[in-house]
């Protein structure tokens, strides 16, 4: 991969301002449910949760600004902290979503694009711009629960809705290209029986995705095969809210899950990291980055994966702490995007799923397993500088 020129890296790497605590949006509202996790009628509650509230807050305090990060840099943003999610813009912080749905350019190019078959995020271009996967951005809309009737400008002023980069996805999806975001896009906005027919004629099935992601090897894809479990089991999850018995291509599905859940606790550190190495093996580092990029990953998968009364279970408090730790300990140090917003994401969804009160929750069935009770850019995918410098708005 090529990188993008030195000037633009100095930018992205030293791209976020410090401020003072109390111009950070968002963050009164954090701190708030910080105490609230303290105590309660009943008396103390988890300082887990606690801690979890306060790596979640610090780490809100990175900005990010608009038309000097990415698309790319921004979205994951948006991953993380969904709609809640702002960006310095003009001097003033707001909410990105509202901002990338009136028509922004990156580098004199729109973010989104009107096509024969509906729309889409404009598709990749060079490395840390735009989409890194087929419909990423569409999968990221999905997560933050961005309604199929919601309207994003594209060039010339020319408009398409959510429903319509649904249309264009069903329309150009192909076995000759990476299906992991498509299948996470596709399994939250359309139901987990739907059959459609792509632009070549051919047939094709939410269930015939599922399948494929099901065969995909895990060791050598993206991020360890973080992102492909998770949008497994994101398809997993949307298939249990039916009611219906794991069977075929779903209890495969599940199996898959499963066996990658055993092997991630397999593999954690005695200091509650995951291994660096993902799913192949054990793997310790020291540098803050490396743990916080491959144990963020495996947390945002297992968060997802477990059944909620299992998140409660030791090795996930022990991982969950570890993450929350070192995001806390190191809230000045450099960061990369895909690093820091996916650990994000994996404690948001922890802390959504344990304390389902806190903030609203994305899609996550508690159905039934087969378990059931039981900065710097960097040149690895999924792992693309965020442009942190590491200063939040508590300096």
């Amino acid at each position: 991969m090529k990188s993008f020129s030195h000037s633009w890296v100095v930018a992205a790497v030293f791209g976020l301002l410090a401020g003072t605590a109390a111009e950070t949006v968002g963050a009164g509202q954090n701190r708030a449910d910080s105490a609230k996790s303290g105590s309660s009628e009943n008396g103390p509650v988890d300082p887990l949760a606690k801690m979890v509230d306060e790596a979640i807050d610090i780490s809100t305090r990175r900005y990010l600004t608009g038309n000097v990060h990415t698309p790319w840099q921004i979205m994951h943003g948006l991953l993380a902290l969904r709609q809640e999610y702002r960006i310095k813009q003009d001097g003033e912080r707001v909410k990105a979503i509202d901002w990338i749905s009136q028509g922004a350019l990156f580098r004199g190019e729109p973010w989104f694009q009107k096509t024969r078959y509906g729309g889409r995020a404009h598709p990749y271009s060079t490395d840390y711009a735009f989409e890194g996967h087929p419909n990423q951005f569409l999968a990221i809309l999905a997560i933050a629960e961005v309604p199929k009737e919601h309207t994003i400008i594209t060039a010339q002023g020319e408009t398409i809705t959510i429903a319509d980069m649904v249309r264009h996805a069903q329309m150009e999806v192909s076995s000759r290209e990476e299906i992991t975001w498509t299948l996470w896009a596709l399994s939250h906005y359309l139901e987990p029986n739907t059959r459609w027919q792509n632009k070549y004629g051919e047939q094709w099935s939410i269930e015939q995705l599922v399948q494929m992601q099901t065969q995909e090897p895990v060791e050598n894809a993206a991020c360890g095969g973080s992102h492909g479990l998770f949008s497994l089991t994101y398809a997993r999850n949307t298939y249990l809210k039916t009611d219906r018995p794991l069977r075929g291509v779903w209890l495969e599905a599940d199996q898959k899950i499963q066996r990658y859940i055993r092997e991630a606790r397999a593999y954690q550190n005695s200091d509650g990291t995951f291994s660096t190495d993902y799913f192949s093996g054990s793997g310790h580092s020291y540098q803050f980055e490396t743990r916080l990029n491959t144990s963020g990953h495996t947390l945002e998968f297992l968060t997802l994966a477990l059944p909620k009364e299992r998140l409660k279970d030791q090795w996930i408090r022990r991982a969950v702490h570890a993450i929350s730790k070192d995001l806390i300990d190191h809230r000045r140090s450099p960061a990369e995007c895909g690093s820091l917003y996916h650990a994000m994401d994996g404690l948001v969804i922890y802390r959504q799923r344990t304390r389902p009160k806190s903030q609203p929750v994305p899609i996550v069935a508690e159905g039934h397993s087969t378990e059931g009770k039981t900065p710097e850019i960097s040149e690895k995918d999924g792992a693309r500088s965020s442009g942190a410098d590491g200063r939040s708005d508590d300096n």
